[in-house]
């Protein structure tokens, strides 16, 4: 199958007869069908004109996400955007971290690892990683990062704000690969792991809640046992 067979009819015909994956997702509907050999990944941006102008702008962002990691194993090939409003992606058959944690732990995290490593020299960042459905568990040791719809692209030139939200969301982007190799139990870490955590605001808001939340617990437990 080349490139040219994949247009905007397959597409559509992806989107109006393929299964769906989800129908009112951030992004619009999710499809998924076949073209010639290949299972392909549709988003569809659909809604009313204000949703769907939203959710094609976000389209756009991914597909620019897509384009700059071109080439880097764990990241699934993009096909492109058919009339602005739909995103092909190849379609990877593996379960969610969610569901199937990988079975060789520490292969599968160094070659996490590489692949943010990797995404960031690109100058991406993913942003959502704590979502352990963004990563896909192939043969129970090979990862795959999908859903690009909110990471950012390095800009050059002077813009504050995108580096601002960059260095942010690289920054969360290790604490997420960190937070799930030691499933939360951040003391455990290797000296050279350590160096790659740094807490954000929103560790601290979520460390200072359960320690809130832990002490109102025990308090409740004592008052009850007397």
């Amino acid at each position: 199958m080349t490139r040219s067979d994949i247009d905007a009819a397959a597409i559509e015909a992806i989107v109006a007869n393929g299964d769906i994956i989800a129908s009112a997702g951030n992004q619009g509907s999710i499809h998924v069908g076949t073209i010639g050999d290949r299972r392909i990944l549709v988003k569809a941006a659909y809604g009313n004109p204000l949703m769907a102008y939203v959710r094609r702008r976000m389209l756009r962002r991914e597909l620019r996400a897509y384009e700059r990691l071109r080439g880097i194993a764990g990241i699934p090939h993009c096909y492109g955007m058919f009339e602005d409003r739909y995103l092909a992606i190849e379609f990877v058959d593996a379960p969610t971290y969610r569901h199937n944690p990988p079975e060789q732990w520490e292969q599968f995290f160094a070659r996490l690892f590489a692949i943010i490593s990797a995404i960031h020299e690109r100058g991406v960042t993913h942003g959502d990683l704590m979502r352990k459905s963004n990563i896909l568990v192939q043969d129970g040791e090979y990862p795959y990062l999908i859903d690009f719809g909110v990471a950012t692209i390095e800009r050059s030139g002077f813009h504050p704000l995108n580096r601002l939200a960059h260095n942010f969301l690289w920054q969360h982007d290790y604490n997420a690969w960190l937070k799930h190799k030691y499933r939360r139990k951040l003391e455990n870490m290797t000296p050279e792991d350590a160096s790659y955590y740094r807490p954000q605001l929103i560790d601290r808001m979520a460390s200072m809640f359960k320690r809130t939340t832990r002490r109102l617990l025990g308090r409740d437990r004592r008052r009850a046992a007397r």
